[in-house]
């Protein structure tokens, strides 16, 4: 099933899905609570409490949801797991990820298996592999 709207008219789309499966899902603004989808695409995508394999968005805001690959200008993400993201701007708090490549990350609370940066702000992480530019604060690896 698939939901689809045109990005870049006049008119902001909005799409809410609550406890729903969904296939695709293409808006403005996406916001998931309770739901799961394959694609997500939007400029301001929501996730709460559910599930998606591949999010593209300009700001993505993840709470207690389980992610395959982000991808986002700028991304938050609390309580949830990620495979991969790809960021300008990321903030991680009490979550985990697998992969991170973000112009700008800051981690906290977070577990990672690889992190790759220009800067990087950490406080109570852990991770693998951590290769930034400008690296701050505490992180064990």
């Amino acid at each position: 099933m698939s939901d689809a709207a045109l990005i870049g008219t006049d008119e902001a789309i909005t799409i809410a899905l609550e406890g729903q499966a969904r296939g695709d899902v293409q808006a403005n603004v996406v916001r998931m609570s309770q739901s799961s989808a394959e694609h997500v695409e939007g400029e301001a995508v929501r996730l709460e409490q559910s599930a998606a394999q591949v999010i593209h968005a300009v700001n993505a805001d993840v709470r207690q949801s389980g992610v395959l690959t982000l991808d986002a200008d700028s991304a938050t993400v609390r309580e949830s797991s990620l495979l991969a993201a790809r960021t300008g701007a990321l903030t991680l708090q009490q979550s985990g990820v697998g992969l991170v490549t973000a112009q700008d990350a800051h981690l906290e609370n977070a577990q990672a298996g690889v992190i790759i940066g220009q800067r990087v702000e950490t406080k109570n992480t852990r991770t693998v592999v951590l290769i930034g530019r400008h690296i701050e604060g505490d992180v064990e690896t």
